[in-house]
């Protein structure tokens, strides 16, 4: 008799229940499987939503490094948990990014894209496509024209920082998990009940 394949984990509704969970709170949206266009059609994407024009203090205490500095108010993030970055990758989500602005009728500095990664991305497809880092560590912005808008964080590399924690949980490396963990565990009194039960 064959075996059954065990059904598929979806990494990035966990990540979004973990971010609902954590940021509703502070007044930021949290959707998954956001359709990004004007037909049923959903994607494996994420989208943060300020209804504000600027993240206030409260909201960027707990946003990761390379999306709290955005000054867009709606964010899509592709999460690659087992799949590598690669041309793919980039091709989706810069067709996501396109269809969910036009759908949604928002000028180009409302909306930033980003692909966050549980692996930690070769340095030729870094070098490819134009990714140097930023400021903080694991977060890469690109030069090359068509991808100037698309950031890409890296969870391995992503700092210790308390508010990179949540998002690091879903790092590949074991030893990145645990620090985010380490982090959550001496702040659990200031989680959200639903949160704390995702981490626990």
């Amino acid at each position: 008799m064959p075996q059954e394949t065990p059904p598929k984990t979806r990494w990035h509704q966990l990540l979004g229940k973990l971010l609902e969970e954590w940021l509703t709170p502070v007044g930021i949206t949290v959707q998954t499987d956001v359709p990004v266009t004007s037909e049923p059609t959903k994607a494996d994407i994420l989208l943060l939503r300020n209804s504000a024009k600027h993240w206030n203090a409260a909201q960027k205490a707990r946003l990761p490094d390379g999306i709290r500095e955005s000054h867009a108010s709606y964010i899509l993030i592709e999460f690659k948990y087992s799949e590598s970055v690669n041309k793919d990758a980039f091709l989706q989500t810069l067709s996501y990014d396109t269809l969910y602005r036009r759908t949604q009728r928002l000028k180009p500095m409302q909306l930033q894209s980003f692909i966050v990664s549980a692996k930690t991305c070769q340095q030729e497809t870094l070098d490819t496509f134009g990714y140097v880092q930023s400021d903080h560590q694991g977060v890469y912005h690109s030069d090359n024209p068509l991808l100037r808008d698309v950031g890409l964080i890296l969870l391995n590399e992503l700092s210790e920082a308390a508010h990179n924690a949540p998002i690091k949980c879903f790092a590949s490396q074991k030893a990145e998990q645990q620090k985010a963990f380490r982090s959550i565990n001496q702040n659990l009194k200031k989680l959200p009940v639903g949160m704390e039960r995702l981490i626990r």
